[in-house]
């Protein structure tokens, strides 16, 4: 499993993701070694951990990626069945040493690469910038022998980089099941921060494709609700308001412990859909808090008609009406719990990635 880009610990969504994709498969009786960044070869719940450095050096995706191919291409002639590469904007290490030594290879997709570049760095929309960043979407996809995108809507989007990307699967994230659950022992955030009425939590990075800004605009119409943020990164400034607490990253076993203390879970997106798999709605749903989230057809895909979805700009609007109706709030709950620990769970995920798998190896 190449996943240079993943560093290890780390509390990030696609560290989170991909240790709990590793882990699962190891439990089902896969030999996994994952290439990512941490700091020595080890055995972590049965996934052999194999170092890619990470020297924290200008322009470090393009040296780690380079470093992984070299350490693939080593590997390979070790002896495995397949190659399972986590995709990012000019990687490639994985299918590209794949192909090399003919054996087979699965892309996955997390996200629309191009569009969260272009969302982030001004020189991504360059034109020679861009044109390359295309290129390497291309290849990624022509030299995979299959994939997965984690939603429809994303593998459609990759198929305007590679027309061969609508032969890839599409296997949701997942969460896990036995951390997020209702019975978590609160983390006392109420009293800490002085917090006596609604509580809205959102959980991520405040990166611009997670539509943070919109919390601004949420505790600016509703003074009486209290907002909690849980992330960090990015460099988005948030204003001192007595309604909004940004507590920073916490650590994992916290998450839960403070949706435990919150009346309902927050999912804002820009209009511009990303495809994602939202690992933060499962967590929610796990948790038995009603989702108020952006009514894009990924969310809308991935909480499978589970949870309040409103137009762009309308989280105000929607989280309005849940406190409005306490008898909603308690049925999006039931219904959102149900249906995460029934198909948002990682053993699913597991399930249907050894299915794929199955069509190569």
């Amino acid at each position: 499993m190449v996943a240079p880009s993943v560093r290890v610990p780390d509390t990030l969504g696609q560290t989170l993701h991909q240790l709990a994709l590793a882990e699962g498969l190891a439990a089902q009786g896969v030999a996994v070694t994952l290439l990512c960044r941490c700091g020595t070869a080890r055995t972590e719940n049965d996934v052999q951990l194999e170092p890619v450095p990470d020297r924290g050096l200008p322009g470090e995706r393009l040296l780690f990626t380079r470093l992984a191919a070299m350490q693939v291409r080593k590997m390979l002639a070790g002896g495995f069945d397949l190659v399972h590469d986590r995709g990012y904007l000019f990687a490639g290490a994985g299918v590209r040493e794949a192909a090399r030594a003919r054996v087979p290879s699965v892309l996955q997709i997390d996200d629309n690469w191009l569009r969260s570049e272009t969302t982030a760095s001004l020189l991504a929309r360059s034109w020679p910038y861009l044109e390359a960043a295309r290129r390497s979407c291309r290849e990624q996809v022509s030299l995979a022998t299959g994939g997965f995108a984690v939603s429809r809507t994303l593998r459609q989007q990759a198929a305007h980089w590679h027309p061969d990307a609508t032969g890839f699967a599409a296997i949701q994230n997942g969460y896990e099941v036995e951390r997020f659950t209702a019975g978590a022992e609160p983390l006392g955030i109420r009293e800490r921060l002085g917090i006596d009425g609604p509580l809205a939590v959102f959980v991520g990075a405040l990166g611009p494709w997670h539509g943070t800004q919109e919390l601004l605009a949420l505790v600016h119409e509703l003074p009486q609700l209290a907002v909690v943020i849980a992330g960090g990164g990015f460099g988005l400034a948030l204003p001192e308001l007595p309604n909004l607490h940004h507590v920073g990253r916490l650590e994992r076993d916290d998450v839960p412990r403070l949706l435990a203390e919150a009346d309902l879970g927050l999912a804002p997106y820009p209009a511009r859909d990303y495809g994602f798999s939202p690992l933060k709605i499962f967590e929610y749903m796990g948790c038995r808090l009603p989702v108020v989230a952006t009514a894009l057809p990924s969310v809308r895909e991935a909480t499978g008609g589970n949870a309040l979805l409103v137009p762009p700009g309308g989280m105000a609007d929607g989280v309005r009406r849940l406190l409005d109706s306490p008898s909603l709030m308690r049925k999006l709950a039931a219904a959102g719990h149900r249906f995460a620990v029934s198909e948002r769970s990682w053993d699913r995920t597991v399930e249907h990635t050894l299915e794929l798998y199955a069509r190569f190896a």
